[in-house]
């Protein structure tokens, strides 16, 4: 499996060039229409190139959906870990990761593409299902630690306000994938900021708490 961080800084930028290539031949094809061999010449590199960092087209989905989320997380965890705590870093965090999302615009179809496997893929799927509970790990310790000093006041347990964070972020990923012109993005900033808001307004010291749902 390719890691970047293990490699020469050559092999770096030519994992994020299949990545990147993989995206958006995904994004555009499909995740089953799209070959190893329409990645490779879109990425620049031989078809034997690829194999040697990815094995299969499998592989190859599972890596560049990684990169993609870990670029959008990384954002939002590195404002925590600077140690500022309550609301307003809480605030600064959720923009930090709105704009990760913003910078890979580019990547919404694809993120699309890979939200739908996830329910119909097997060979990926425990995989996948993986990365997202690290994922929501991150989040939820990212939670606990801005809110450290307001924890009574919080209107949802962490885990269950990290997920609204997650779930939130799927669904600007969708608005994404359907922007095509200025005023779509427009309408979506708007989109940001009115979530952002009610963030804000329910987070701490909100309306009573809703009872939890048991399946």
């Amino acid at each position: 499996m390719a890691d970047a961080s293990n490699r020469t800084p050559r092999g770096a930028r030519t994992i994020r060039r299949i990545l990147d290539a993989a995206a958006s031949s995904f994004g555009e094809q499909g995740f089953r229409g799209a070959s190893m061999s329409a990645v490779a010449k879109a990425a620049g590199v031989s078809k034997g190139l690829l194999h040697y960092h990815f094995k299969d087209k499998d592989e190859l989905l599972l890596e560049a959906q990684k990169a993609a989320f870990r670029r959008i997380h990384d954002a939002f965890v590195e404002r925590f870990e600077q140690g500022d705590v309550g609301m307003e870093t809480a605030l600064e965090a959720l923009d930090a990761l709105w704009e990760s999302v913003r910078e890979i615009r580019s990547w919404a179809p694809f993120l699309l593409e890979t939200m739908s496997l996830t329910a119909q893929y097997g060979p990926i799927r425990r995989q996948l299902d993986a990365f997202y509970d690290e994922v929501m790990e991150l989040l939820e310790d990212g939670v606990r630690r801005v809110f450290t000093a307001d924890v009574e006041r919080m209107t949802l347990p962490p885990d269950r306000l990290a997920l609204i964070v997650r779930t939130t972020v799927h669904g600007l990923v969708v608005e994404l994938a359907y922007a095509r012109s200025p005023q779509d993005l427009e309408r979506l900033d708007q989109l940001y900021q009115d979530l952002r808001w009610i963030f804000s307004q329910v987070a701490l010291d909100g309306p009573p708490r809703p009872e939890h749902v048991s399946s």
